[in-house]
């Protein structure tokens, strides 16, 4: 097995098949089983299956990973946070897939392995529309129901779908799960009133590590040993971002039922804002409050991060 580096990552990125392409015959890619192993992601055994590889979606390639245990109730679709990439949630796969779920992970575009200008996107429908490729190969490939997990960022992917869906289409997912979603961040009034004064002059922002959890680790493995971590955050984000939160606050809303999961002392959020906006929009929300987590309530530290995933319902 190769030690996974940024030459390792071009080679895997270079050679991923299409998503379905790999065979039970096909040689096992060393590149592959490293990327596993460096993220700590569940390895394809005799009772759990691994697919992956690329689909499409806005004319990118979108790259997704699914693991399917032999007996299962339905499968979750986990969407990620701004920044992130689906390596760092094998405590959540690992998790659903105890409580016998398939999980679909995909990279949202400009992150992770998929393609895209780094962390950049002009509109959250660039994110949608890969959300929406994702549902059509689980449609496909994985059995319902389908769960909807969003951490963050992928919380606010997963409320834009529910509320840009067609009142004449059935809609896709049976739960909804939300990990702290992102509506307005920490210092909100920058995104509304300051960037169109610092667009001109600045094409992006520096990325500063924030303290997103109480797991060192896991905080450590950030800084020094994510080779997808974005050094920079463009200006298009944070209007698009604002643009988001607009959207929302403008909606008429949803009595699809969502359950909320919030942490008491996120410093990435204005959540206080945040959960009263959505109680005003979602007529069957549930919220359930965690004490002491932090922004990343996937990476959180264990006897936190029990509760978490304990509060998910499906």
């Amino acid at each position: 097995m190769v030690n996974l580096d940024p030459n390792s990552i071009n080679l895997l990125k270079d050679g991923l098949p299409a998503f379905g392409e790999i065979t039970k015959e096909s040689p096992p890619n060393q590149y592959i089983e490293s990327y596993l192993a460096h993220y700590s992601l569940p390895t394809p055994n005799a009772e759990l299956g691994f697919s992956y590889g690329t689909i499409t979606a806005n004319l990118q390639s979108v790259f997704t990973a699914a693991w399917q245990p032999q007996s299962h109730v339905g499968t979750a679709i986990i969407v990620h946070g701004y920044l992130d990439n689906l390596g760092l949630f094998s405590h959540l796969i690992k998790y659903l897939i105890r409580q016998k779920m398939a999980v679909v992970c995909f990279d949202l575009p400009g992150l992770g392995l998929s393609d895209g200008e780094r962390a950049f996107i002009n509109d959250f429908s660039d994110y949608t529309l890969a959300l929406d490729a994702v549902l059509t190969l689980c449609h496909h490939r994985f059995p319902g129901p389908l769960h909807g997990i969003g951490q963050s960022t992928g919380g606010a992917i997963l409320i834009k779908h529910l509320i840009n869906s067609a009142p004449n289409k059935a809609y896709p997912f049976t739960s909804l799960n939300l990990l702290a979603p992102l509506l307005h961040p920490k210092g909100w009034w920058f995104n509304r009133h300051l960037i169109p004064f610092v667009k001109p002059f600045r094409r992006s922002l520096k990325r500063h590590f924030s303290y997103s959890s109480h797991d060192e680790e896991f905080l450590a493995f950030l800084r020094e040993k994510d080779f997808f971590q974005p050094k920079t955050m463009p200006m298009p984000w944070f209007e698009a971002a604002e643009k988001w939160a607009r959207e929302f606050e403008a909606c008429s809303g949803s009595d699809f039922p969502v359950n909320i999961i919030q942490g008491t002392t996120d410093k990435t959020l204005d959540w206080q804002y945040n959960l009263k906006t959505f109680g005003g929009k979602f007529s069957n929300m549930r919220v359930q409050m965690i004490e002491n987590a932090n922004h990343h309530m996937a990476n959180e530290i264990e006897p936190i991060r029990n509760k978490i995933f304990k509060a998910i319902k499906f």
